[in-house]
């Protein structure tokens, strides 16, 4: 019997934040349920067959309240999805649903024609929910291993537990990466616009910059940033694995005392602004710094996708969708 479509009061939290692609929605609203005394359902992508909007690991989180967060679709099905996992929510038990091609449901088709299997979660474990908000607020890397017929969901922290997420031996392991941080180095209209669509982006947005103008802009934004005020004592920049620095200076004293600290991570992605003549002197004065040709070598100029650009906002354009696509290389490597 199929849950009817109209009760309960099925809908989004008013809390817009709460939206989107980030796993953190899902946990948050998770945790904010368990804290009103509210159990809920953790929804989860395990089988894509044909065209699907969304990957493998796509996550909802449904309270027995009927609020929800997150996408397993365009956000087409997400409301009568939502009202099926109330119903397993009910029976207390995990539950393997299809939707979309070869469904029992036949009035919830995906406009994309394919399938997805969902995996519904019953009354996630609240350390579970807790531990996985405290690794994502860490930038740890951890997994959750669900096993449906078990009704069982495992945090996994410590290690990348590597390779996309799948099933292994009857589990359908989900992993999970820090989002991108884009820590950006510099001052005018460029440094001011990647801040803005950065954040728009939903990256993790970090800012240096000797500007006060820049400065204002960046707290406007609630990006956290660090005023440089001295060549002679350069803060240390925020950078791990999943970070992509940027330098956006036209005159370049700061970014040589900065990018050769960039050099010495792990950064995904290094880059900086200049046209093909500007990086060869930038190699150059990196070479008598001291680099060796493989740290220099990783220094990206001209920066972006497609150039050159000849306007702010063209450029953060060009460099976002280049970094994007370094990330997902980073995330196969």
């Amino acid at each position: 019997m199929l849950a009817s479509h109209t009760a309960p009061d099925i809908r989004r939290p008013l809390d817009a934040g709460l939206d989107g692609d980030d796993p953190a929605a899902a946990f948050a609203l998770l945790e904010s349920g368990r804290q009103r005394g509210l159990a809920g359902v953790l929804i989860t992508i395990v089988g894509v067959d044909g065209g699907a909007p969304r990957a493998l690991g796509s996550h909802m989180a449904v309270l027995e309240d009927g609020s929800f967060v997150g996408y397993i679709s365009g956000g087409c099905v997400e409301a009568s999805v939502a009202a099926e996992a109330l119903t397993v929510f009910a029976g207390g038990k995990d539950a393997v649903l299809r939707f979309g091609r070869n469904s029992p449901f036949m009035d919830i088709r995906l406009p994309c024609g394919g399938g997805i299997d969902l995996h519904m979660h019953v009354r996630p474990d609240p350390q579970m929910v807790s531990g996985a908000l405290e690794a994502i607020a860490r930038r740890e890397s951890f997994a959750i291993d669900f096993v449906p017929k078990a009704s069982r969901a495992t945090l996994v922290r410590g290690t990348d537990p590597g390779g996309p997420s799948d099933w292994r031996d009857g589990a359908f392991r989900r992993r999970y990466l820090p989002r991108t941080r884009l820590a950006l180095v510099g001052r005018g209209l460029e440094f001011e616009a990647m801040m803005r669509v950065g954040r728009a982006a939903g990256l993790d947005v970090v800012a240096f910059t000797p500007d006060e103008h820049g400065l204002a802009v960046a707290q406007s934004l609630r990006v956290p940033v660090t005023q440089l005020v001295s060549l002679g004592h350069v803060p240390p920049l925020p950078v791990d694995r999943w970070t992509a620095v940027v330098f956006l200076f036209h005159d370049h004293d700061w970014e040589g005392a900065l990018l050769g600290q960039a050099l010495a991570t792990d950064a995904f992605f290094v880059g900086a602004l200049g046209s093909t003549r500007t990086q060869a002197r930038r190699r150059e004065h990196l070479a008598h710094a001291g680099l060796t040709e493989a740290q220099i070598a990783r220094v990206r100029g001209p920066i972006g996708l497609f150039g050159p650009t000849r306007d702010s906002v063209s450029l953060t354009l060009s460099v976002l969708g280049e970094i994007a696509s370094e990330r997902i290389a980073a995330e196969a490597a």
